[in-house]
């Protein structure tokens, strides 16, 4: 639970009164390597924080499977669209290495936010951060060449490269494997 603390803490301050009402909301979640953490068309019911291993958001299009990113370690992971929305998540989320993830139900979450101001605080800064994220990312993928793409991803997270099948990199940074592999190549 020290991560979950001390990832809340990234965003507000707990006191050790308000850490003992949070705490046993969060729980632990074992997931085996090509499990579907959330799968398009159900409602996402956790919000997690990544203990170990690595996650991949993906969809469907015109008969691809489309990657739209990862979750690792420390990071956030679950369709949050979904979680937040109530409506069915447009995305799959799936293992793809074992997993283990700490996570808090919608409802439990929900009501931390009622209850504590702290927690609401926590909730709109997470909301910004994904927002931003996301907005990061659209300029990114409309604006930058390949190599520039490629590039930021591995200024950003290099640890991908270790971790992730070329194929699903190549997707998430919508190239073609074989570009994918002259980029690689050439740094």
């Amino acid at each position: 639970m020290d991560m979950v603390r001390s990832t809340i803490a990234r965003y507000v301050d707990l006191s050790d009164a308000e850490w003992q009402q949070v705490a046993p909301l969060w729980h632990e979640r074992s997931f085996t390597k090509g499990a579907f953490i959330c799968s398009a068309g159900e409602v996402e019911q956790w919000f997690y924080i990544v203990k170990s291993g690595v996650q991949r958001l993906s969809f469907f299009h015109e008969g691809n499977d489309v990657c739209v990113g990862f979750a690792y370690n420390g990071s956030w992971c679950g369709e949050y669209a979904s979680f937040v929305s109530r409506k069915p998540a447009r995305f799959d989320v799936k293992a793809i290495t074992d997993t283990v993830l700490v996570g808090i139900r919608y409802e439990d979450l929900q009501r931390l936010y009622s209850e504590m101001k702290t927690m609401e605080r926590f909730g709109r800064l997470i909301l910004e951060e994904l927002l931003i994220g996301r907005a990061v990312r659209e300029v990114e993928q409309l604006s930058l060449s390949a190599e520039e793409r490629y590039g930021r991803l591995v200024q950003r997270s290099p640890q991908l490269l270790q971790l992730v099948s070329q194929k699903d990199i190549a997707s998430y940074l919508r190239m073609t494997p074989e570009t994918f592999s002259r980029l690689r190549r050439r740094r």
